[in-house]
């Protein structure tokens, strides 16, 4: 019993080590330049008047971006949850790195760092703004919808 306690401990500890050296950048400054924003290049005005309602506070995107998970690539992610509603700015992480985002209404955007590297982040979970596209990205069985 001493022993399983003691391995139950272990695990838990280091459970506990990776999940917070894994956790996402924080913010640190965020400008909203532009919100409500359609693809440039499209002239669909069904789309540019649904995009109009994507209007995010600067508190939902600090949340955001705080939420987020990053990675390198793209992936399928962003023909799975496309969406031609779009918010920009500019941002600042508490690790020093900064650069200009964008942000479709789906949860899906990037960052292009000062040192021109982009990082894709995505967090479609509770972002508490008005998603035109709701509930029409991937498969469409958002349990949600």
């Amino acid at each position: 019993m001493v022993k399983f306690k003691k391995t139950c401990i272990a695990t838990l500890s280091l459970f506990l080590i990776i999940s917070v050296s894994a956790q996402a950048r924080v913010v640190s400054e965020l400008v909203v330049k532009e919100i409500g924003l359609h693809t440039e290049g499209r002239k669909d005005k069904t789309e540019e008047i649904a995009c109009k309602v994507f209007r995010p506070t600067k508190e939902q995107l600090i949340r955001y971006f705080n939420l987020a998970k990053e990675s390198k690539e793209s992936g399928n992610i962003l023909h799975e949850y496309y969406s031609p509603c779009l918010a920009t700015g500019l941002i600042k992480f508490e690790d020093g790195d900064s650069g200009s985002w964008i942000l479709q209404s789906s949860g899906f955007g990037y960052v292009t760092f000062s040192n021109k590297e982009t990082t894709y982040f995505f967090h479609n979970q509770d972002n508490q703004w008005t998603d035109p596209y709701a509930c029409t990205y991937g498969l469409g069985d958002d349990p949600i919808c």
